[in-house]
Order: structure tokens, then sequence, then C-alpha cells
């Protein structure tokens, strides 16, 4: 049977997951927090389920952290690997939502 939604213990999973990752500043939300898992009594800021037909995955939206000087390709696919293994979830799809320099 498909899993039909993410559940808490996978969305703060990616999140440490991603956040992890040399080359990522953090999560971005949205302009208006719209991007967001939506959970009872919570929400987790910068991820959001994603759907393939019948299959839930993930949608996880990143900040570019310019200082380590990393390629963003290189960065997005250890952020979806790291994400996939920490959740086991079927998919994550990576959105570089914003870039900045980890200090600022």
């Amino acid at each position: 049977m498909a899993q039909t939604s993410v559940t808490r213990e996978q969305g703060e999973a990616a999140r440490e997951a991603a956040v992890a990752v040399p080359g990522v500043a953090g999560l971005h939300g949205g302009r208006v927090g719209e991007v967001a898992l939506l959970l009872p009594g919570e929400r987790i800021e910068g991820l959001r389920p994603a759907h393939r037909g019948e299959v839930t995955g993930l949608e996880i939206h990143i900040v570019f952290d310019l200082t380590p000087r990393r390629e963003i390709l290189a960065v997005a696919d250890e952020v979806r690997d790291a994400v996939v293994s920490a959740t086991a979830l079927p998919f994550v799809d990576v959105v570089v939502a914003d870039a900045r320099a980890a200090d600022d």
C-alpha cells in the first residue's frame, strides 16, 4: 500500500539531514510561509508532501550557502540522498529557493 502522507518523524529527520549538508544555510518557507509540512499543532517550514501518482514523497526547499563554494547541483544531490536515507521516502525533490553567505 502506498504511503499517503509524510509523518512528523520523517519531517524532522528530513530537516535535520538537509541542514547537515555542507552548502545548506537552512530551509526556505516561501514568501509567506506557504512551503510547510502541516502537522497537528506544528509546521515544519521548507518541507511539503509531493505526489507522483499514488506515491508520496517530499519536496524540500533549501537556502544555498555560498560560503563553502560548492556547486549547487552537488549540494542538491547530497541533500536528496541524505533525506531519502533519513526518511525512507520513495523520492525527494530539492528546490534551491534562495542563496546567501552563511554569515549574512
